[in-house]
């Protein structure tokens, strides 16, 4: 049985709990306050508009262009050359480079959004790691309390025997120093406490935790679903996707040009009205071509590593968070029954004192390592359920 009467005090001591909001809540506020989070959700924006850049028409607007001239306007505006031109330049699509740009805006929306939902994967680990650091102040603050009523007890009936002439006076001020040193761990207990509830303020912006927040273990899912492996897989589809763009735009988009062209003729002055149609081909350079599509492999080779060596390090984490779960529940039963075997110390060492049977240096030293196991045995407690949360989260398991 791992219930303890400590745990009953924690509630009545109690973090500040909200009712009506769950971790998952606690979540979403934090992932919102996150900029890395906030940002990505924002760039989705930005490749879905490249997407639709990708479908239109033309890969760049179409231009219009008018021009005129005149010979000898001074002299005799009558006479001379006149010369009117109006012309509209379209680009057009090479094959392959709309499908290419199309598919490299699929590829960048699905590298933002998955890294979106690694960046919250990252905030949950924050969230879950607060959490359970601020139950873990408020269950020292517990502790602590419990020390200095017991203290404050013993000091009591120290005082009290000390009017009987059955105790020394050394015995009365040992007991009003531990009284005293229990006070004073309280209140630092207390000051831990306050900075880990202001720290989940600050990353949640709320004024208290939710009212239940422990914790199953995950059932084991398929690695390859963890947002980590997710987020990087999609960056190496969105860098291929580049790869393609820098091999099918080898050349800036071609264009072609319908042009009117209005001439006055110098002699008769009779107007006369020519079209032209014009095609504009650029050329394709190593010089502007390697360092594109060498960059880009570059990248793509870059991010395939980090693929590999990102499941290897999620393997590992996931690993190590088993193993330390195991180890933390060991050490929740050995710290059960050593509190239970220091509980029973303490009060048959008060018993004994009671009986002029034991020593009063007896009782301080069982009652410090009573106070000692107790606190134990609640970091032990504390530390099984956050070992909970954290193979969760190195499963890749959202709250």
């Amino acid at each position: 049985m791992r219930s303890h009467w400590w745990a009953v005090l924690v509630t009545a001591f109690s973090i500040p709990a909200l009712a009506e909001v769950t971790l998952r809540d606690a979540l979403d506020r934090a992932t919102a306050r996150n900029p890395e989070a906030r940002g990505l959700e924002a760039r989705i924006e930005e490749a879905r508009a490249r997407e639709f850049a990708a479908r239109s028409f033309t890969p760049a607007p179409p231009a219009f262009i008018v021009g005129a001239r005149r010979d000898n306007p001074l002299l005799d505006p009558s006479r001379g050359t006149r010369e009117y031109e109006a012309e509209i330049e379209v680009p057009f699509w090479l094959p392959g480079q709309k499908a290419a740009a199309g598919a490299s805006a699929r590829a960048q929306e699905g590298s933002f959004r998955f890294g979106a939902e690694a960046a919250r994967w990252v905030v949950a680990g924050a969230v879950r790691e607060q959490i359970w650091g601020t139950a873990m102040e408020a269950a020292e603050v517990t502790v602590a309390r419990r020390r200095v009523d017991t203290a404050l007890a013993i000091e009591a009936d120290v005082a009290k025997r000390l009017k009987g002439g059955e105790v020394a006076r050394g015995d009365l001020l040992q007991a009003q120093g531990e009284a005293l040193a229990a006070r004073a761990v309280l209140a630092d207990s207390e000051l831990r406490y306050r900075q880990a509830l202001a720290a989940w303020s600050a990353l949640t912006g709320l004024d208290g935790v939710p009212d239940r927040y422990e914790e199953t273990v995950a059932p084991a899912g398929e690695l390859e679903r963890h947002p980590r492996l997710v987020a990087v897989s999609a960056s190496v589809a969105a860098a291929r996707a580049e790869v393609q763009v820098a091999n099918e735009f080898r050349r800036d988009a071609p264009s072609l040009s319908l042009q009117n062209r209005t001439d006055r003729d110098t002699t008769t002055g009779d107007y006369y009205n020519s079209l032209r149609l014009n095609l504009r081909v650029p050329f394709a350079t190593d010089a502007r071509n390697r360092p594109r599509i060498a960059g880009a492999q570059a990248t793509l080779t870059q991010v395939m590593v980090l693929e590999q060596r990102e499941r290897a390090f999620v393997a590992a984490d996931l690993e190590a968070a088993r193993l330390a779960l195991e180890t933390a529940r060991a050490q929740l039963d050995l710290a059960q029954a050593r509190d239970a075997a220091n509980r029973d110390a303490l009060r048959l060492a008060r018993r004994g004192f009671t009986l002029g049977e034991t020593p009063f240096v007896v009782v301080l030293l069982s009652l410090t390592r009573a106070v000692e196991s107790e606190l134990a045995f609640a970091r032990a407690d504390i530390g099984v359920k956050r070992a909970v949360a954290r193979f969760n989260q190195a499963a890749g398991v959202l709250p």
